[in-house]
């Protein structure tokens, strides 16, 4: 990815507008999500409804907080209970529907699906299901974590049983709950050779071949059972060159069971192949995790972070142009010591949490950036604009990492009355602070300082 060039001078002034071609871009963003794990499993068992009820405002509310509008709900495997001590971080333990074989538990994992119930309260939209393993009497290893050697752990009779574990969690919550999940993911990451068992969190690998058995078993088992209103996605591996890797090893047949292209963007380049790929297969496309941390200290206060969940979000929707954009878990274990997360919650028993810098980076772009935009390129790499027709707003989101400088963006393909936008800066002194601009019959000057997001926001606006 590039960067902003060093510049002498401590406010920089390039000539050169920076346009916004409305005709640049795509169409139709669906919006920002997270996972539901493990986060959900922990806070939506607090006692304290009030302080959680706070919580699910700062994640899913429009007004009072990010507003995302995605819930990627964790069908759990479920731990063997005879494996002692548990290896699975705290929250990672998602409680499983079949607990043995034949036994069905319903009541089973009521704090994720508080957190999900919470969610479409809110006003979130669409709910994907995904799973990172079998239940455990499923697997070779006895164990969720994954295979004694980190291949596939999923015997080979339990395919047919694994698909229809998954679909009926599916029916139960579409049946029981009037949740309809579009789509369904029975991998995470399964190229991935880390699924070894003795691991902090669930995972399995699936090899190339059994990636295409369990998606055409449970594309069959989503039809048997009446379930049209759900699709398949995948395969979610976690670099974007792994997941063209295995969309292009997937025969036709798999293809065609599958309705949404799902990656990760932790790594890898080939985010126009992958769009490309998604086109020529008309099919939708999803980011569907990333997550950062930084590289400071545990802190709240922390900009790298900040940085680099900008940078990856514009350079996603600039080049990948994926439908929706998914973080990984909103909320964090404070525990862990570490600075992912937008909020950071104590995993372990106290009922307390506390906003980090990235809650509100990540509110820079998604309260602003709403479902239903067109997504704009602009002629500046480290920023992005949407257009939202039905509100006649414009956006624009600006990253930048090094010197201030000011930059002019030519409007001149938009048509808008008024004089002034709206400005949200979120640097390490700033929490998305609000101000205003002039604005010019062509377009505005903006001065951006270092260690910056900033979101200009101007409202009544049409189309030339």
């Amino acid at each position: 990815m590039s960067q902003f060039k060093q510049q002498k001078d401590p406010l920089f002034f390039d000539p050169t507008p920076i346009r916004v071609q409305p005709n640049e871009g795509y169409a139709n963003f669906e919006g920002w999500g997270t996972s539901l794990a493990w986060w959900a499993h922990i806070l939506g068992q607090w006692e304290d409804k009030e302080k959680l009820n706070e919580v699910m405002d700062l994640v899913f509310d429009e007004r009072k907080g990010l507003g995302l509008n995605i819930v990627r709900y964790n069908i759990g495997g479920g731990e063997n209970p005879e494996i002692k001590p548990n290896t699975l971080r705290p929250g990672g333990d998602v409680p499983g529907f079949q607990p043995e074989e034949g036994e069905w538990d319903w009541e089973a994992d009521k704090g994720q699906r508080a957190v999900l119930f919470a969610a479409f309260e809110r006003g979130a939209t669409i709910a994907e299901a995904f799973s990172n393993s079998p239940p455990y009497w499923m697997t070779k290893s006895g164990s969720v974590t994954g295979a004694e050697d980190g291949g596939n752990n999923l015997k080979e009779e339990y395919y047919g049983q694994f698909a229809d574990y998954l679909t009926e969690v599916v029916k139960f919550y579409k049946d029981k709950h009037g949740v309809t999940f579009r789509t369904l993911n029975p991998l995470n990451e399964p190229a991935s050779n880390w699924w070894i068992k003795g691991n902090i969190q669930e995972g399995a690998h699936f090899s190339l071949d059994k990636q295409m058995e369990i998606i055409k078993k449970v594309a069959d088992s989503l039809e048997e059972k009446g379930l049209s209103d759900t699709g398949i996605s995948a395969p979610d591996e976690n670099s974007i060159d792994e997941t063209v890797d295995m969309l292009q090893g997937y025969d036709e047949e798999t293809i065609d069971k599958i309705a949404q292209m799902n990656t990760h963007s932790y790594n890898g380049s080939q985010l126009e192949e992958l769009r490309e790929l998604a086109a020529e297969k008309k099919k939708r496309l999803w980011m569907s995790e990333y997550g950062t941390g930084g590289t400071e200290p545990h802190n709240h206060e922390d900009m790298s972070s900040v940085m680099e969940l900008a940078e990856r979000i514009i350079f996603d929707l600039r080049v990948l142009q994926p439908a929706a954009w998914v973080y990984w878990q909103a909320v964090e274990d404070e525990s862990a010591k570490n600075n992912w997360g937008f909020i950071h919650s104590d995993f372990r028993g106290k009922e307390n949490y506390q906003l980090t810098k990235q809650y509100y980076a990540m509110a820079n772009f998604s309260r602003f950036i709403r479902p239903g935009s067109d997504i704009i390129k602009t002629d500046h790499g480290h920023s992005v604009a949407a257009y939202h027709q039905k509100a006649k707003q414009l956006t624009i989101v600006i990253r930048n990492e090094h010197a201030k400088e000011e930059l002019e963006y030519d409007l001149s393909a938009f048509q808008f009355d008024t004089r002034f936008a709206d400005v949200y800066e979120t640097t390490l002194q700033k929490n998305l602070e609000k101000s205003q601009i002039p604005i010019f019959s062509h377009g505005f000057k903006i001065p951006v300082e270092n260690q910056s997001v900033t979101t200009i926001v101007l409202s009544n606006v049409e189309i030339k």
